[in-house]
């Protein structure tokens, strides 16, 4: 999904084709603090691996709607190696800046 950089700045993510940041994604953004430092010590991993890091059932339960968000939001972005490869993914540049000290 290519992501409008500029759009992002101004909080209201849109790809270059013209879709919007869906709404129902925001409620998502809380657990940035929680998740984002969690795919950064990862480096590359697939959904399924992130999500087996997660201890708490509820938490886990919601990765693959906070990667939808994050991604969207040009926190963290997919880093395929090929089409017959697993999808994974990796803290963007903007998301490291997003991980709390």
């Amino acid at each position: 999904m290519a992501i409008d950089p500029k759009s992002v700045d101004n909080g209201a993510p849109e790809t270059f084709d013209g879709r919007k940041y869906p709404g129902h994604l925001k409620a998502y953004e809380a657990y940035d603090d929680v998740l984002l430092p969690l795919v950064e010590r990862l480096g590359e991993a697939t959904p399924t691996e992130i999500a087996s890091h997660v201890e708490d059932a509820r938490l886990r339960s919601i990765v693959p709607r906070w990667m939808a968000s994050a991604e969207w939001r040009d926190l963290i972005r997919r880093r395929d190696r090929d089409m017959h490869s697993p999808r994974t993914y990796r803290v963007s540049e903007r998301g490291l800046g997003r991980i709390p000290a």
